[in-house]
Formats: C-alpha cells, structure tokens, sequence
C-alpha cells in the first residue's frame, strides 16, 4: 500500500450500488435552479468558469468552422443562446471556491433497506459534538430507539445528517492532484485521457482549457464498482479482467434545463491502485463537504473554528504568524457569509457586525466572529414562543412545561411515550450546556431546564418532523382497497419522444418507494427483446438488465409486493425468452401460483411480502359473440349492472371487497390462465398496458384473439389485463382481471354521472391503471386526485418529472404506514354505503349525503436560509413570500370556480395556474431584502366541505418577488414541500423544503404552526334533488347555511 493510501481515512467498502449496502443517490430528472455558494475568495482573484455550452454548441461550433451561409448563422444563433441560458448573475457566483453542496444526496453508507427515514439520522441538521454521548448517557432507553423513528418528507430523499463535527478532512493523495491516465469509455470509442482532481474547485477534469470536461464532486450521485457496475460493462463489451479496474461516475448536469440533467461517466483505472484512491477519495471528499456545510450552516462551534482557520490560512496565505494578529473585516464576513448561502441586506450584516465589534476597531477578532454567529444563530420567532411557553424565561422551561407543550400544542401523546420524551428533554437541555455544566447541575441537584437556544435547537430537530411516524399496522385488506405508487415509462431519464432509456429511471423509482414499474418491451435485433418507447427517438435497454435491476432493488424500499406491468410488443419467440428472463433473475421472489385457488377475492398486501407480481395481457382468446340486449339496449354499453346492485341496510355499509350473499351479486371467477388459441398473427400488434383502450361498442365484432403466449400470460395471476367491453361482461366479473385506461379513454368513459359511479364501484372489487396520454410529450404529469377519487388503484404518473401532479403522488405515500407504497383507500371508496334512515340533524326533505367539513389552519412564521434564484441581479438580496395552496378530491370544476377571494394577495388561483383546476391560494406578505431568516407570521384559516377528507393537499411554495412588493408566478419557484393534510401532524413543526428536482435542501426550511380539527359531518342532498338546480347551486343551498363546497378561506395576521 502506497503512502497516499495509507493516509486517506476511507474505506473502499462503502463504494457500493446494491442493496446491501447502495450509495442511494437517485438520478435527479430536473436541473437545480440555483447558483451555488459565492466564493469567499474576492472575485478578481477567483478563477472564472467558462459556460458550459454542451454536445450540441460544440457540434455547432465544429459545424460553423468547416460551412458558411445559412448554417454558420443558424450555428451562431444556437451558440449564443445556449451560451446565454445559464449565465451566472454575478462574477462572485463561482462553484470553483464554494464551500459545500447545497442539497442533500443519498450516501454510500446510507442503508437503504428499511423506508426512507428509519436508518437515516434525520431530516435537519442536528450537529453537535456531544450528540453520540447524550444517546448513551440518556436516562431513557428509547431515546435512543427514536433518534432513527422518523417519517420521511418525499419519497426521493433518504439524508443522513453527521452526528459531530466533521473531521479535518480526507488526505488528498498527490497522484490525483498531479494526474492519472484512464480510459473513458463511450459507446463509440474509448479514449485515453489524463483526470485531474482539483482539490480546491472540488472538481474533477480531464480538459482544463474547456470547463465542460468537468465534474463537480458535489455534483456525484453514485459510483458503481463491481458487480454493480456489470450491467455497463458487459454494455460496452469491456472483459471480465477489466472489472477490478471498471467504475461508473453518475453525476449531475446542473447547467442543462433540458435533455439529461445527469450523465454516466464510464471509466477504466489503469491500474488497481489507482481504481482504489480514485473510488474511496472521491467518495470521501463528498461526504465530508456535505458533513461540513450541514455543520457549518447550523453553526456547530468546532465547524465554525475549522472554517476561521481555513480562512485565516489564505489571508496569511500560510505564513506563520500569531493567532493575535487574525481579524476580519465587514467585506470578509460578508463574503463568509454569502458563501454560507446567508442571503441579506447589507444592513442587515453590518448591524449584526456593530454588535459584535466590543473594541469598535472595524474588525473582529475570534471571539467577536464567535459573538457574531451566535447573534446570527438567534431566532426571533422561537424567541416569542419561549416567552410564552415559559413562567420565568431567565431561569428557563421545566420538564412539565415541555411535556404540557408536547401534549396540548403539538398533539403528542405523552401518557404513552412519557419516558421517551424525559429523555429527549435531558438530551436537548445537556446540549445547550457545557459538560462541566451540565456535571454541575447534577452534582447540585438542581432542577433541569431548557433554555431557548436548546428549545430552537429541539423545534428544528428529527423529534420535531412534520409527517408521522411509521406505523406497525398490517396491510390485511384485499389489494383492490389500496392506492399502489405506481410509475409510467419507468425505463425513461427523460422526455418520452427522445429521452434516455436506463436502468438508473428503475433504480431511483424503487428507492423511491415506488411498487408497480412498467417495462416496455420490444423485439430486440439479436433475438432478445429490448426495453424503450417504441417508434420514438429514446435509446434501448436489454430486457434482461432491466429486469435483474428490478429484481436487485425490488424490496429495497419496502417489503411490499411490487408490481410489474408489461407492455408487450414483441413475437412469440420473444415472448417466450421474456418468460424465462423473468423467471431466472425474480427467483423465488416471482409469484407464480395462487396463494388459494378457492378464494374469491385479491389477497393482502401483507399475504403478498417480497413477493413481485407480473401484470400482462391474457393469454386466453375472449369470446364476445354480439352482447346481450336488456330494453333494446346493449349490455356491453350498460354502466348500471344490476350485478352491483346493493343489499340495503339500517344506516350500515356493505364492503365491496367481500362477495355478498345476494341475488344480485354474481360469484367472482378466477380468469383461465394460459389458455390461447394462436391466430397466426406474428405477434407485432400492440398487446400494451392500453389492453382497455377498446370502447364497449367493440363488444358487437367478432371475437378476437390475444397475441400473448401461454407461458408469459399465465405470469399474470391477479392482474390479468382484458379488452374494456363494459362492467357487465363476463371478464369484468372474475377477481383477477384489471382494466388499463390512458387518461383520455378514462374521461371518455367517465363522463355521466351514472358512468362515473359505475367505474368507482367496479373498482371497490376489481383492479384499474389509469396512466397519461401519449401526447403529454414532454413526459408531464395530469391530476392524480382525479383518479384516486374514482377508487383508481394504480395511477401511474412519469416519475422523471417533478411537477405538481408527482408532488402530490410523493406526498401521498409519505407519512406513516403509508410509506409502504400502499395508501388505504377512504371508505367511501371501498364500501357502498346507503343511509334508510337519515339523522335528525340532516332536516327533512329529499335524499340526504353525507359530507366532512373540514377546518384547519396554517400560521407561516418563518423560514430558514433560502436559495438565491439563479437569475437574481447582482445587485439585488432575496425577497421572499410564501403561497399556500389547498387541494382536494372534489374536483367540480363549477364550485372551484366561485372561489374567488378577496383580491390582492389573498385572491385564489386562477384556472390552471398550477397546473391542476383551481387551487385555493394564499399568499403571505413579501419581506424585503432577507433569505436568512425572513419573518412572515401569516395564518390562515381554511374551511372545506368535501366528500373525502383523506385526499387534501397542502403545498407550500417560497417565492421571489420580482420588485420587492409585487407578486409573480413566472420562473422556477425558489423551493416547495407538499403533503397530505391527514399526514401532518400538528403544532409548531419545521418543514423541509426541496427543489424542482425533489431533492431536499441541506438547510432551507419553513417553520409552520398547524391546527387541524376532527372533521364534522354535514348532509346534503342527493341527486334526485340536484337535477334542475345544477350542482354549484343545489350543494351550496343545502349545507345549512354552513360552508360552501369549496373551502371558504380566511386571513389574518398571526397572533403568538
């Protein structure tokens, strides 16, 4: 072992991409919007970045050099508007001298075998150089146990926030820094290059005359080594001998808005020492830059020393001299503080500084920056909320005073978890003070106390997350009553028409939690089928690394069942060797017998653990001989089967899951299995997930035949997709079937009240996929409640693009049990319920309804150290402003209409301005010139009355204001966070906030207080009443006078 080897504190063991011990980080789909931090070097002495103009400008401009006329203009014109797209808005902007990353990637030790959120350390920064001793010193046990029991915010971030101060920092072997010779591979030809590593850029580059042949470490989400990097080995037909030396470098592309904003470096070290400080120092360099920052912006004392030496050392320029002599003027501190992404006035720094400058020289010493950060560390709005919670806020809050908080604001239960809570009141108070305090106290007895700096530091905690907690409840209900998270084009990187086709889009949907994938498939030219979006420009994928992919990562997330759902367009051959691939690389994970032949009804999630389930078409020819007439009207076409006709009951409920003993309810059947009758057909037909797409008018033509082969159909045991013919055909009766819809065919079939009650009752029993049309080019997503309120369990969204639609698809699996990837659907979706006798509070008259009013508020009060926007002038700070905005299952797009606010900033969403219908939109005021700790203190108060009370939304957006004062929806948001009402728990809770990629960031936050009330139920009328007054009218006068259907939503200023 060489020197160098021997000094970096790595272990090469943690470079890992399976499940058994995955970096994690997922390929974000999107570009951050976001410069990243300035440089605390002044700008004339900091080296530029070049604009990084990509493939395409460099195409260009080769093109330009070699052809004139029309193609040199057109050359010049892309150049410059590629160049001009992502300019930086200051020279100061520089990544080369920036301290660390700004969000948060999965590490290489993070274990990923449990949900996200459990093995992780926490959301928010929680560092702290006694916080491994308070967990062993506790007086509680099951302090300890609750560090990691925590719920998840999204579904695309599993963080692990460093338990002490960071290390000095990974030795950097001299042999990076000088340069090593390996061979880049591509798949047209393998160049050898010399890759530098840039120790103070903290970047990678093999090209240092042009800025785009490098990478930026904070940049890398994963290096896949080994076995984990076979799949691109055998790619790009490297041999076997190579594999000790063969790596592959995911990073991100945050210059590119469109096309990938990611690319895969493939690489062959040139020898195996080389492979190994290559894989272990770039590993290491990233974790301690995001362990520093996260330090660094929580202002841990030792990280803040660290940093003072660091800085100290390039003004002395490390020349010796005395540790009197260090100071730093108001510029410095400025430049330190915007390279710590602290975003405020000038004013705002220089009073901080005045007050930290005792000897009023203009400059500080040590001790006075140490003064410096705790006034900055400060917070004002937690510093009201101590002077409530607390009788005498000099002596500090008791133990009882804490629990009382926990109990009555924040709605924890106290009588259950009372030894927990002791212990974690102990730990924060024992944080707040020295050790020889905190000895001290003991030794006199006194009586323990949290002081306000413990209180601020317990509220932005993993104690304190805004989601619930993970639950031990079973999934004991059948299949058919949950909402699965469900992916489209799941093979895709990017944009269906020529995106990138990868087994990356697999591996980042399964550690997202997602458990039904969908793999395309195709006949490949070499006699194995391939994966991709068929007549399209995307790339291809091999069938068989795909499904050794799904395999590897299946359970990674959760132990759920995962669903694969096949789009087959490929010949019998083909399908065959498809068979016998999903059978070699699923193993003893692939279902391939019926769990009970005599049952009549899907089984259980939890029946199903670890197991993955194949949905495909039928192998079986569906005979549909000209279909049965009732009245002159074809049952094909009928919605209303007297098959779902209900026994009624006294104010009861009859499930859907179970067959009932009723004459009209027919038996369920199981679907024959494997059962075909070959056509001739060559097999090129289409026999996709859109199997349902025919209208109940093909019931009249002749019977068909499917193009399915026995051995891949009979894989499809409880979702054997059939032609849709109507709810009454026989095949829409057995168990096992399921219905696939694009969106459009969906509302076509859906657009009658009648109609739409048939399909929510067919799927009270029976399975459906709904996924997006295929002329969403651009790969966006449509309202996912839509569907979920028509008891859809599989509403599949393309999860590469982070829009409104997968917010809300990430919010509702992300707290408690939920984060299984299995939602239980709300009872009204699963059960038919019928009143005969209706209460006394409904009044008399017609047919009542009942419905939820839901009432909740939400105080914005503050939020922690934003982002700059990207396109921010030089000259301008951040003013920033919240929106709230509401979501619901309701969706009638009349009552959404009469909302219309009070004008200003208080006026709702106009039609879709989110994307969604019309949201219910509040807007807090605009705080001029402060991203660090801006104060909104802003409630609203929300009142709805909707039929599913388990299907609200909230999310909230940071903005910029374009002026200072004035309100805008254009650009990029500075950052979101989503979530369920029913999810969130209540009181005073920090909220992470994520980017337009869904990735976290390391330090923004909002801090929310949130007030929900038990839902009430209220009685409107029943359709026979509402037929001539239309809907908006009839449900808005028979309400009692209480609430209109859509929220009434009021504003006012907060209160502590």
């Amino acid at each position: 072992m060489t020197p160098e080897m021997a000094q970096l504190p790595t272990n090469n063991s943690s470079i890992q991409g399976s499940p058994d011990g995955i970096r994690g980080r997922e390929p974000e789909m999107f570009p951050m919007p976001f410069e990243l931090p300035e440089s605390i070097v002044p700008a004339s002495s900091a080296p530029s970045r070049k604009s990084s103009h990509g493939a395409m400008s460099e195409a260009l401009a080769i093109r330009e050099s070699r052809s004139p006329g029309i193609m040199r203009r057109l050359s010049n014109r892309a150049s410059r508007l590629t160049g001009r797209r992502r300019q930086s808005s200051t020279a100061a902007m520089n990544r080369d001298q920036s301290t660390g990353p700004v969000i948060m990637r999965r590490r290489s030790d993070s274990t990923n075998t449990a949900p996200e959120g459990i093995n992780g350390k926490g959301w928010f920064p929680d560092t702290d150089s006694e916080v491994e001793e308070d967990c062993e010193d506790s007086q509680s046990g099951s302090t300890v146990e609750r560090l990691n029991d925590f719920p998840s915010t999204t579904s695309s971030v599993t963080p692990t926030v460093a338990s002490s101060a960071p290390s000095p920092g990974p030795v950097i072997p001299a042999l990076l820094l000088q340069g090593t010779s390996m061979v880049k591979v591509t798949k047209k030809k393998k160049k050898l290059l010399t890759f530098v590593l840039e120790h103070e850029a903290a970047k990678v580059s093999w090209d240092k005359t042009r800025a785009s042949k490098s990478f930026y470490i904070d940049d890398i989400k994963d290096i896949r080594v080994g076995a984990d990097a076979t799949i691109y080995r055998k790619e790009f037909g490297i041999s076997d001998a190579d594999e000790s030396r063969f790596f592959s470098i995911i990073y991100a592309v945050p210059d590119k808005f469109k096309g990938r904003p990611s690319k895969i470096m493939h690489l062959i070290a040139s020898d195996e020492q080389s492979f190994d400080l290559w894989t272990t120092t770039l590993d290491a360099i990233s974790k301690h830059r995001q362990d520093f920052m996260q330090s660094l912006t929580a202002f841990h004392d030792k990280a803040v020393k660290a940093y003072w030496r660091i800085e100290m050392a390039k003004q002395f320029q490390d020349a010796p001299h005395n540790e009197e002599d260090e100071d730093i003027d108001i510029v410095g501190v400025e430049r330190v503080c915007r390279s710590l992404h602290i975003h405020g006035s000038s004013n705002y720094f220089r009073s901080k500084f005045a007050q930290a400058d005792t000897t009023k020289c203009g400059r500080l010493n040590f001790a006075e920056f140490q003064e410096f950060i705790k006034l900055m560390k400060r917070r004002d709005d937690v510093a009201s909320l101590y002077q409530l919670l607390t009788k005498d806020s000099s002596k500090g809050l008791t133990l009882e005073q804490f629990l009382a908080f926990l109990r009555d604001v924040q709605g924890e239960d106290i009588v259950n978890d009372r030894s927990h809570w002791e212990g974690v009141f102990n730990k924060f108070v024992r944080r707040s003070k020295t050790k020889e305090q905190a000895r001290q106290d003991e030794a006199n007895g006194g009586i323990l106390r949290m002081n306000e700096a413990a209180l601020s530091r317990f509220l932005s905690s993993t104690f304190n997350v805004p989601l619930r907690g993970p639950s031990k409840d079973s999934l004991h209900r059948p299949m058919n009553e949950y909402i699965i998270s469900s992916s489209h084009n799941t093979y895709l990187l990017g944009r269906q028409v020529a995106g990138q086709s990868s087994v990356e889009a697999y591996i980042s949907a399964l550690n997202r939690g997602c458990r039904c994938v969908e793999v395309d498939c195709w006949d490949g030219g070499d006699g194995q089928p391939v994966v991709m979006h068929g007549r399209t420009l995307t790339t291809q994928v091999s069938f068989v690394d795909v499904m050794s992919t799904i395999s590897k990562y299946a359970f990674v997330r959760s132990q759920y069942p995962l669903w694969i759902s096949l789009e087959v367009h490929c010949n019998p051959e083909q399908q065959a060797a498809m068979a016998q691939i999903i059978k070699d690389t699923c193993g003893v994970k692939l279902l391939t017998e019926l769990i009970d032949n005599n049952t009549e009804h899907l089984p259980s999630p939890s029946q199903l653990m670890n197991k993955i389930l194949i949905k495909v078409k039928m192998a079986q020819a569906v005979a549909s001989p000209v279909a049965e007439q009732t009245n002159g009207r074809s049952r094909g076409n009928s919605l209303n089967s007297p098959y779902f006709r209900p026994t009624i009951l006294d104010n009861g409920s009859i499930s859907a899951s179970l067959p009932q003993s009723s004459p009209y309810t027919r038996r369920a059947r199981t679907i024959p299995l494997g059962q075909t009758r070959n056509s001739g057909s060559d097999g090129q037909e289409s026999s996709s997930t859109s199997e349902s797409e025919s209208v109940a008018d093909e019931s009249k033509k002749a019977s068909t035949t499917s193009n399915i082969v026995k051995v891949l159909g009979e894989l499809g045991l409880y979702s054997a997709g059939i032609k849709f013919r109507g709810f009454d055909a026989s095949n829409a009766k057995k168990y096992n079937h399921i219905f696939s819809f694009m969106e459009g065919t969906f509302d076509r079939n859906g657009r009658t009240p009648e109609s739409k009650r048939a399909m929510t009752r067919h799927n009270m029993k029976f399975m459906m996929r709904v996924y997006p049309n295929a002329t969403r080019i651009a790969s966006t997503n449509f309202d996912p409640l839509k569907y979920w309120r028509r008891g859809v369990q599989m509403v599949a969204l393309n999860w590469q693009t982070y829009d409104l639609g997968m917010q809300m698809n990430d919010a509702m699996f992300a707290g408690g049990c939920d984060q299984s990837g299995y939602v239980l659907k709300p009872r009204e979706l699963r059960e038919i319920q019928m009143m005969t006798e209706v209460p006394k509070e409904a009044g008399e008259g017609y047919t009542k309804r009942e419905r939820k009013n839901v009432n909740f508020s939400i105080t914005v009060i503050s939020a922690q150290q934003l982002m700059r926007p990207q396109a921010l002038a030089a000259n301008r700070s951040v003013d920033p402003y919240v929106e709230v905005e509401v979501y619901h299952a309701d969706d009638k797009s009349k009552e959404n209409k009469g909302v219309v606010g009070v004008g200003g900033k208080d006026a709702s969403g106009k039609d879709g301005l989110s994307g969604l219908g019309a949201p219910h939109r509040r807007r807090t005021d605009v705080v001029k010139e402060n991203g660090f700790n801006p104060l909104f203190e802003k409630k609203f108060n929300f009142d709805l009355t909707t039929k599913y009370p388990d299907l609200v939304f909230v999310r909230w957006t940071v903005r910029c204001s374009p002026d200072g004062t004035n309100y805008s929806d254009k650009g990029v948001p500075l950052a979101t966070y989503t979530a369920k009402l029913s999810s969130l728990q209540q009181g005073y809770r920090t909220l992470p906030l994520l980017d337009n990629n869904g990735d976290r960031f390391l330090f923004s936050t909002l801090f929310c207080h949130i007030k929900i009330d038990p839902a009430t139920s209220i009685y409107v009328n029943g359709p026979e009443a509402t037929e001539s007054l239309g809907v908006f009218k009839s449900i808005g006068r028979t309400i009692f006078n209480r609430t209109p259907t859509s929220p009434r939503i009021l504003s006012e200023n907060y209160t502590s």
